[in-house]
């Protein structure tokens, strides 16, 4: 418990804390996000266009 007392190894073990915390921010993971399987407009706009078609066939 000496070490919590320690005013000087307190400090560095906050630096130390910090610095990590810095460097995991600065460098992120890559994501590779990729919708080749997606219509245009993705999922939300699927049954905006769903239902415009319909509309459309309905008046024919």
């Amino acid at each position: 418990m000496k070490v919590f007392t320690n005013k000087k190894m307190w400090e560095k073990m906050v630096m130390m804390l910090i610095i990590i915390i810095l460097f995991q921010f600065s460098m992120p993971k890559q994501v590779r996000a990729s919708d080749d399987d997606m219509p245009l407009g993705g999922k939300l706009l699927e049954p905006v266009l769903d239902l415009v078609v319909f509309l459309g066939d309905r008046n024919r």
